[in-house]
C-alpha cells in the first residue's frame, strides 16, 4: 500500500516515525499555499499567518494519530478550513474585504494582492480594474461559508471535486451543487459590471 501513497503522504509517514526532517520538508512544500487559502478565505495578512502556523501546529501535533485515508493534501486542506472556520468563529467576523493594497505575504516584499503589471494601462482602465477586483472579491465575500470554501478550493487551490468533498465533508454532488449554486450567486451579484 505504501507504494500507493501519494509521496506527501510518504513524507507524513516518515514525520511520524520521527524523521524531523519530513516535517519540515512538508512545512517548506504547503506553506505558501496554506497562506493563500487562508488570506483568501479570512481577508488579511496578519490572521492568514496565524492560521497558517496554527495549521502546522496542528498537523505536527497530530502526527501520531496520522493515518492516510487520503491524499495528504486533502488531509492539510480539511485543517486548513476548519482552522480559519474556528477563527472566523472566535472572532465573530463573517464576510471580511480586502484592501487592494493588502500584500499577499507576511513579508514587507510581498506582492500586492493580485495585482497585474499595469505600466502599460491608462489611468481609466487601472480604475475598472481596482474597482472589479474590489467587486469580485465583495461578492464572493457575501456567499455563504460553504459555497466560498468550495469557490476558494476549486477556482484558487485547483482541487478536485472529490477533493473538495473530503475536506468539506460532503458528496460530490453537494460539491458540485454548491459550486453551481456560488456561481449563480456571484452572476448575479457581479451582473452590473457584466453588462
Amino acid at each position: 500500500m505504501s507504494d500507493e501513497l501519494d509521496p506527501h503522504a510518504q513524507l507524513m509517514l516518515r514525520f511520524k516515525d520521527g524523521d524531523e526532517a519530513s516535517f519540515i520538508e512538508l512545512v517548506n512544500m504547503y506553506k505558501q499555499r496554506v497562506f493563500a487559502f487562508a488570506f483568501r478565505f479570512l481577508g488579511n495578512a496578519e490572521d492568514a499567518e496565524d492560521a497558517a502556523q496554527e495549521v502546522f501546529i496542528k498537523v505536527y501535533n497530530a502526527k501520531d494519530k496520522y493515518a492516510p485515508k487520503a491524499k495528504f493534501s486533502t488531509w492539510l486542506f480539511t485543517i486548513a478550513r476548519n482552522t480559519c472556520l474556528n477563527l472566523l468563529e472566535k472572532r465573530g467576523r463573517k464576510g471580511l474585504f480586502v484592501s487592494l493594497e493588502e500584500k499577499t505575504g507576511p513579508d514587507e516584499d510581498a506582492p500586492a494582492l493580485q495585482i497585474a503589471d499595469t505600466r502599460d494601462l491608462p489611468p481609466t482602465e487601472l480604475l475598472i480594474n481596482a474597482e472589479l477586483a474590489a467587486a469580485v472579491k465583495a461578492a464572493l465575500d457575501s456567499l455563504p461559508e460553504n459555497q466560498k470554501t468550495a469557490v476558494l478550493l476549486c477556482r484558487y487551490d485547483d482541487l478536485s471535486y472529490e477533493a473538495i468533498a473530503e475536506v468539506m465533508n460532503c458528496s460530490v454532488m453537494a460539491v458540485k451543487s454548491l459550486l453551481n449554486r456560488a456561481k449563480a450567486g456571484l452572476k448575479q451579484k457581479l451582473s452590473g459590471l457584466l453588462k
